[in-house]
């Protein structure tokens, strides 16, 4: 852990019961901005810079000064299942994809597993560009695979190669545009390690989880830090549990929240451009406006909480309108078109980017997404 960065902890009160739940009420006071969109003079420098080495401002640097930008800004991502553990023809998938498809800022796709390779699950890797890996055998089933838990090195393994990858995207993108990294939140790393068997964990063995918790946390806090170090501009902070149709949101604070907020900070004032995922069926969205990342993406289209909506909560800026199944894979041209100028409708201001809900399916053609660029170009802010 990089000690000159200090963890600002949040104050947790937690009870438990004789049989070991966990209850009572959560007070959380962490150091965190309000929500406002005045930007610190830390991150202006950082926006500063970038423009600098980029000589001309895209639009993620002018929304977040407060400029006009001509046309909408749009985001696409996706997997490259066959090629992503492999360096190399990784970055190549990465550097070819944003080459044809021109997004405002590249987010780097890892394999959906990186943070857990190394801590023992048993995956089977895809054989076709339509599968992702799947876990088989959780290395995380019982109290004392929790208590044995050992933080990784980013020195080696999965780690290292993320690293190794962001590198060198971050030298060959040069400043074109905005690059982040994808960061998997503790508790969903840990869920990707323990499958269901972690909702138990929480009600049986709140300590030993906190521990694994804890270890997962300093590990991630190195990964970012030496992503940072990587020179990227931000980070895409997925989690897959803020959403109350799994938990409950006293749950997400202790176990959840509690372990954000650290790795969030892990990046303030070091980088300008950090985006929150937020993924699930009921997100969290209210819960979590003051985490301290200057944009929020969720499903907006497959959840009651719209775009429209969402703006009347806060001035971040918001990353969807595209839904990227219904929609995108299987609409029509037209549908398509209709689609993403309602999305663009929507808000009365250009601190919006156009992107899927969440990955773009591996079963969408290239030609679609060319369709929504082209239909991008031609709608004007």
């Amino acid at each position: 852990m990089n000690s000159n960065w200090k963890i600002n902890k949040a104050a947790t009160h937690v009870s438990q019961s004789k049989d070991g739940k966990t209850s009572g009420i959560v007070q959380l006071t962490p150091s965190i901005q309000t929500d406002s969109f005045k930007m610190h003079s830390e991150k202006i420098q950082k926006i500063y810079t970038f423009t600098k080495r980029n000589q001309t401002k895209g639009n993620i640097e002018k929304i977040l000064e407060g400029e006009k930008t001509d046309f909408p800004s749009i985001s696409l991502h996706k997997h490259f299942p066959l090629v992503d553990r492999n360096p190399s023809k990784f970055v190549d998938a990465t550097l070819n994809f944003q080459k044809k498809f021109k997004s405002d800022y590249v987010k780097i796709s890892y394999n959906g597993l990186y943070s857990i390779e190394d801590w023992g699950s048993q995956i089977i890797w895809p054989s076709d560009d339509f599968q992702v890996g799947k876990v088989v055998n959780y290395a995380i089933n019982k109290k004392s695979d929790l208590k044995n838990i050992k933080k990784l090195s980013v020195l080696e393994g999965a780690l290292a190669r993320e690293v190794t990858v962001t590198k060198e995207i971050v030298r060959k993108i040069n400043g074109e545009v905005p690059v982040i990294g994808t960061v998997f939140s503790p508790l969903t790393t840990l869920y990707k390690m323990s499958g269901n068997r972690l909702f138990e964990f929480i009600q049986v063995y709140p300590e030993a989880l906190h521990h694994a918790l804890e270890v997962i946390t300093e590990t991630t806090r190195d990964f970012v830090n030496a992503l940072v170090e990587s020179g990227i501009d931000g980070i895409y902070f997925a989690t897959q549990l803020a959403t109350t149709n799994i938990l409950s949101v006293i749950d997400y604070n202790v176990f959840g929240r509690f372990y954000d907020l650290q790795v969030l900070d892990t990046v303030q004032n070091r980088t300008w451009f950090n985006i929150l995922h937020i993924h699930g069926g009921e997100p969290m969205f209210k819960e979590l406006l003051n985490y301290t990342v200057e944009a929020i993406n969720w499903h907006d289209r497959k959840v009651p909480l719209s775009l429209k909506d969402a703006r009347k909560l806060t001035d971040k800026i918001l990353v969807g309108g595209i839904d990227q199944q219904e929609v995108l894979e299987n609409g029509s041209d037209n549908g398509v078109e209709i689609h993403l100028k309602e999305a663009v409708s929507q808000l009365n201001d250009n601190k919006f980017v156009l992107a899927p809900g969440c990955v773009i399916p591996l079963t969408v053609p290239d030609n679609r997404l060319s369709l929504v660029r082209d239909i991008v170009n031609n709608i004007k802010n």
